[in-house]
């Protein structure tokens, strides 16, 4: 019998260990997205105002973006 006195009396303390747990997932995914956002961001390129966009600019892999 005393082992479920002792189960019922930790069930806050299970409890607050998943929640922290939960947490900590949520935190760590909100860090991918935020990191996953930046790099879709910075691989973007715009091309200047002057400048005429050529398909060898689009398919050139070797040109990155640059003109």
């Amino acid at each position: 019998m005393g082992i479920h006195h002792t189960y019922k009396a930790q069930r806050g303390e299970r409890k607050a260990k998943k929640q922290a747990k939960q947490m900590e997932l949520q935190r760590l995914s909100r860090n991918r997205q935020q990191l996953k956002q930046q790099q879709t961001n910075n691989d973007s390129y715009v091309v200047p105002e002057g400048v005429t966009l050529t398909l060898d600019m689009i398919t050139n892999p070797k040109n990155n973006g640059k003109v």
